[in-house]
């Protein structure tokens, strides 16, 4: 679970050195279900009024997380327009 937690905490921080304008990023918090089949799970929720400016972040951030520590040891998804916001 930490291991999630500080890879989630350096993807953010990540997010914000980009620092697109408009965009909020909010967590990492535990996602709604918070185990499932014996793994934690954390959320990132990042979100804007505006399409371009988050997809602007997107396509920069995704390329980033690569060389984060831990990415390796976790599995990450990305899901534009979320369900299942807590």
């Amino acid at each position: 679970a930490q291991i999630a937690q500080d890879f989630l905490r350096s993807a953010k921080r990540e997010a914000e050195r980009i620092g697109i304008e408009g965009v909020q990023i909010l967590g990492p918090a535990p996602a709604a279900m918070a185990r499932r089949a014996g793994k934690h799970r954390f959320q990132l929720l990042v979100q804007a009024s505006e399409r371009a400016p988050l997809h602007r972040l997107l396509s920069a951030w995704v390329q980033r997380l690569d060389s984060l520590p831990g990415m390796r040891k976790v599995r990450w998804v990305l899901d534009v327009d979320p369900l299942d916001v807590v």
